[in-house]
């Protein structure tokens, strides 16, 4: 009996998170906390937060830097007790989850002129068809655009790819650029294609990035999770895997999966959790899939960047270390040279600097593995708008603002690197 007792206390707990047991049809009452630890013990307290299966950490611990935390509304006081009680500061940033989800909904007024046979508006979040017809529509009116499906999903959809190429493609020196690989970062995809859009489409006027450049653009890295945070979880984090879970839960962190220093830190071994790092280094299909892909391309690959939200950061590697790779001055003096420009060109301020220097350590990452093991010279990883008003919930009107100022760090970063090019 005791037992049994145990075990239904344990269900009780896990499914209280949105991505564990239970859709949650409405985040209605849903608030996200800004806590500001002071010390390690803030920072050690509020750590043990998260075991509690309850809390929902929007960002990771961070020392001297503020953490966002939804909380569901029955635990609310709780946690309000709980920071008092510790004496940590703390205020509400998003007063009702819902409230943004259903301002995400609302197709922006602003005007975007679109071209006939596709879908897409960057006035507000598609779903994975609504992109996918605009691979189609970009292959069928552009000659040196094709389409590729690298492999499919863990629930059968295919992961496509857009290869932007004047000539045959790995001829020239290419650039990799992904998004969307944690599902609820819908501004990830939504930028990436955005960018494309810009490339393709106004070719004429940077004709230097395609005559000089490959170019191959992956909009969903998650396809599966991001259909599941537009259908039935809004935030949903993982992949849609199953790994045998006693509470049912789905899914792996794809950003903690790549096989280079995996499971070294900033992971979780709880299937539950948002971090789990899989039972092994490439469990995910949809990881292995654009490992395989990277390979075919890794001689001709000059940049890399995967593209995440929230925070305004431009990430440098490694992340499972704080050692510093033998390139990372330079690096870090491209990512700075791109993110002045961005700035320069009206864009918001973002921090550069290497994971666990700004953040945390989170080993298994794409940005690693592409650099330790596929060696491409320049590896990055960005977190896109914005500092936590919105979070991962970014009204649709900020699309086109996040997707501008993103490509004015790849163009100036790209052409600096092609200018360096023997």
């Amino acid at each position: 009996m005791k037992t049994l007792l145990v075990l239904v206390a344990g269900l009780a707990c896990t499914a209280a998170v949105h991505d564990r047991i239970l859709e949650v049809d409405s985040f209605q009452g849903y608030q996200v906390f800004r806590a500001y630890p002071r010390n390690d013990q803030d920072l050690e307290f509020i750590n043990s937060l998260e075991s509690h299966g309850v809390y929902d950490f929007w960002t990771d611990l961070r020392r001297g830097k503020p953490v966002d935390i939804m909380v569901p509304p029955a635990a609310q006081k709780t946690f309000i007790k709980h920071m008092t009680a510790k004496e940590i500061e703390h205020e509400v940033m998003i007063p009702d989850i819902q409230e943004l989800i259903n301002l995400e909904k609302v197709q922006s007024r602003v005007a975007y002129n679109t071209s006939a046979g596709h879908d897409m508006t960057w006035t507000e979040y598609h779903p994975l068809e609504d992109m996918y017809s605009y691979l189609d529509y970009l292959e069928a009116t552009y000659d040196f655009v094709t389409t590729q499906s690298i492999g499919e999903t863990y629930e059968g959809r295919d992961m496509r790819i857009a290869r932007v190429c004047r000539g045959i493609c790995g001829e020239k020196p290419a650039v990799w650029i992904d998004g969307g690989i944690h599902a609820r970062e819908w501004v990830s995809p939504a930028s990436v294609t955005w960018m494309l859009n810009e490339l393709v489409e106004n070719d004429a006027e940077h004709p230097d990035l395609t005559q000089n450049l490959d170019w191959y653009f992956l909009p969903s890295h998650n396809p599966d999770g991001y259909a599941y945070s537009q259908s039935k979880d809004r935030l949903w984090r993982k992949t849609r895997s199953e790994h045998g879970s006693i509470f049912g839960c789905k899914g792996v962190d794809a950003n903690r999966n790549w096989g280079f220093h995996w499971n070294e830190g900033g992971s979780s071994n709880d299937k539950c959790s948002d971090t789990y790092h899989g039972p092994e280094a490439f469990s995910e299909v949809e990881n292995r899939n654009v490992r395989d892909f990277i390979l075919t391309v890794k001689d001709k690959l000059v940049f890399y960047n995967t593209i995440h939200s929230y925070s305004q950061f431009i990430l440098l590697p490694w992340s499972y270390t704080s050692e510093l790779p033998d390139n990372y001055d330079d690096m870090e003096q491209l990512a700075l040279m791109g993110r002045d420009a961005m700035v320069a060109n009206g864009g918001q301020e973002y921090e550069v600097g290497c994971i666990p220097c700004i953040l945390y350590v989170a080993s298994g990452g794409s940005l690693d593995w592409v650099l330790g093991v596929a060696e491409v010279q320049y590896s990055f990883a960005m977190e896109l708008r914005d500092t936590g008003r919105y979070g991962f919930l970014l009204p649709p009107d900020q699309i086109i603002p996040t997707a501008r100022e993103t490509w004015d760090f790849h163009i100036n970063v790209i052409r600096e690197i092609f200018d360096r090019l023997p």
